[in-house]
């Protein structure tokens, strides 16, 4: 425990002086108050504790204050509505300024703690790692209220979080968005349910991701949901032993709006797919979900690269080997071209398994899933200039691939632009 004469951080020390003010005001009405005291006397006491947990820096004690400050929020809004009265009005604005200092410190807390999305695992230490949590990356915001989500945690966990029966229930959900506290047999957990997206400065996270997928679903994301462990009942089992449970509750949270997934405590991040999602539902799923690899990665070139011209200029040269190759073509053969395809404003190079040819155009389909190609997808039937051949490649069947000009050049610019990152974080 670190002294109490040393401030918190994150803008927390008049929060926390204000809320044991409330704390010591509450008591002090049980002298004024006597036949009130089974309500000052807790509440009291929740403020105090509050506001020594939030001077610890105790991440639960600031998620407890902005639960605690925002419900107070609600009853007072709710009060004004039968009896209208200026002590209410003013408590009411109090409650709320403590409830968003809270909100506004947690969101410091996550930006001093968040690692860069390209950082792999394993690269060097990091001081104050962030808790054990699963984060998921939305379109758009989440409905997301008590009821429902003590519903989800059901069917993620089992047992009883809705019946109102205290000595029945397995545990409960209490709070409302962004923040809820989840209590469990195993421990205490927060679901953040945020309408606004996950970094403050979206387009610099994005242009630190050197592949363009992953940056186009940190663009286009809006919102985020994530379950972090605040507290094991258990404090002698590893904190790790906990992602099981976060990814159960994770998997029934998801839907349809989930672009991607993220472990805030190692800096592992992945689109959304089944193949991701069964991944991390297997053991030590936390530890197996970034390596799943589901769409071929998309590296940026620069318009000028010197080596990617030459294997352009390379696979238009030795473009009659296609055309050879393709004349024997058997069941079991590959036979793919890379091209710039274009909708809107967006072009992408992209893969094309060949169909045929007339003239000069090649028909075939999209044998990769587009970054942002609007109304195509994998398998979406393409005509492509043969002027616009940017690669090539073929394989008969069981043997090694033919062509491929173009990877070396795309490796080394990806190399590139690892080491600028590298550099720019050192």
């Amino acid at each position: 425990m670190k002294s109490f004469r040393i401030k918190p951080r994150y803008d927390l020390a008049e929060p926390a002086i204000w809320c044991a003010g409330i704390g010591l005001l509450s008591l002090f009405l049980i002298v004024v108050a006597p036949s009130m005291w089974h309500i000052s006397l807790p509440l009291g006491l929740i403020y105090l504790v509050i506001a020594a947990g939030v001077w610890q820096e105790r991440r639960g004690a600031v998620i407890a204050g902005a639960v605690v400050f925002s419900l107070g929020v609600v009853s007072r809004l709710i009060g004004m509505a039968t009896a209208f009265s200026w002590a209410k009005v003013g408590s009411a604005l109090v409650f709320a300024w403590l409830a968003w200092r809270f909100i506004a410190a947690l969101r410091q807390w996550d930006r001093a703690g968040r690692q860069d999305l390209g950082r792999s695992e394993g690269e060097g230490e990091v001081e104050d790692k962030p808790m054990i949590s699963i984060v998921l990356f939305l379109r758009k915001e989440r409905a997301l209220d008590e009821p429902i989500l003590a519903r989800i945690v059901e069917e993620a966990w089992g047992g009883d979080y809705t019946s109102g029966d205290e000595a029945a229930q397995d545990g409960f959900v209490v709070g409302s968005s962004p923040f809820f506290l989840v209590k469990s047999k195993p421990g205490m957990f927060a679901v953040h349910n945020f309408p606004s997206p996950y970094f403050d400065d979206v387009d610099a996270v994005a242009d630190e991701i050197g592949e363009l997928r992953l940056r186009h679903a940190i663009l286009e994301h809006s919102a985020w949901i994530a379950v972090d462990l605040l507290s094991p009942d258990d404090d002698s089992l590893p904190r790790e032993s906990f992602y099981p449970a976060i990814i159960r509750l994770i998997y029934e949270l998801a839907d349809e709006d989930v672009l991607l997934v993220y472990r805030p405590e190692t800096g592992q991040a992945n689109l959304w797919s089944d193949d991701v999602l069964e991944a991390l539902l297997m053991p030590s799923g936390e530890d197996r979900f970034n390596r799943v690899q589901t769409n071929v990665p998309v590296i940026q070139v620069e318009a000028d690269d010197a080596a990617m011209a030459a294997a352009v200029a390379e696979a238009r040269r030795r473009w009659p080997e296609f055309l050879e190759a393709m004349k024997g073509r058997g069941a079991g053969d590959s036979f793919s071209i890379k091209a710039p395809v274009t909708v809107g404003d967006n072009t992408e190079y992209i893969w094309i398994e060949v169909d045929g040819f007339a003239s000069d155009v090649v028909f075939g389909k999209l044998g990769n899933e587009p970054v942002a190609l609007d109304g195509l997808r994998l398998g979406s039937a393409v005509e492509i200039p043969l002027e616009d051949l940017n690669d090539w490649c073929y394989s008969k069947e069981g043997g090694e691939p033919v062509g491929l000009f173009t990877l070396a050049a795309i490796n080394e610019a990806e190399r590139r632009f690892q080491d600028r990152a590298g550099a720019a974080e050192s």
